[in-house]
């Protein structure tokens, strides 16, 4: 096989046109998932834990896979799940506690 010309180095595509071309090299505007990570993060914000927590993982693998750029927004969804899911299990245990501590019946 005989290299290129000199004129044509550095073209990709079809090197009988006079300028050459570039293709878009990564992955179609319409087929990237970084919505992934922003619906995570809103997720977040509105308390509803386990989406934020399943879409933040989502988000990851695609951030892994190359579909997405998104990987701070993708932990900060998974920080906003996971810290809301904490801090619900931490306010129930405490009421669970000090209704125990009161020695109190439930009542019906």
């Amino acid at each position: 096989m005989t290299p290129a010309p000199p004129e044509y180095l550095g073209y990709v595509g079809h090197p009988e046109l006079p300028h050459g071309y570039y293709p878009y090299l990564g992955p179609l505007p319409g087929t990237r998932k970084d919505w992934l990570a922003d619906a995570s993060v809103a997720a977040g914000v509105a308390l509803l834990f386990p989406a934020a927590i399943v879409l933040g993982h989502l988000a990851l693998r695609a951030v892994r896979s190359g579909d997405s750029r998104s990987a701070r927004r993708a932990r900060l969804g998974l920080a906003l799940g996971y810290g809301v899911a904490a801090a619900a299990n931490l306010a129930y245990l405490v009421l669970a506690a000090r209704h125990a501590m009161a020695g109190g019946t439930p009542s019906t």
